[in-house]
């Protein structure tokens, strides 16, 4: 059996790369959370973005919308939350 995991990395605009920690969808949003390959402990949030099928993850515009993803994203995994504190 192999226990190999395998992560998505994905390259964004500053040419660093990030893990695909996870993607959640919220009414027609979607929040894709990310961690840097060289420092995994820094996180940053992007919001999926579809024009002319083509795909984008654009950094979070406001105080609410980032409210808004750190909400759902400690709603999917309470137990992060309790290890925070």
């Amino acid at each position: 059996m192999n226990d190999e995991v395998t992560m998505n990395v994905i390259t964004l605009d500053n040419q660093k790369e990030y893990f695909v920690l996870d993607k959640i969808l919220h009414n027609q949003d979607t929040f894709v959370y990310l961690a840097l390959k060289e420092n995994p402990e820094e996180i940053v949030i992007r919001k999926r973005i579809v024009e002319n099928e083509e795909v984008f993850l654009e950094e979070i515009a406001n105080l609410d919308e980032l409210q808004l993803a750190f909400s759902l994203f400690f709603k999917k995994h309470p137990e992060l939350l309790k290890e925070s504190l």
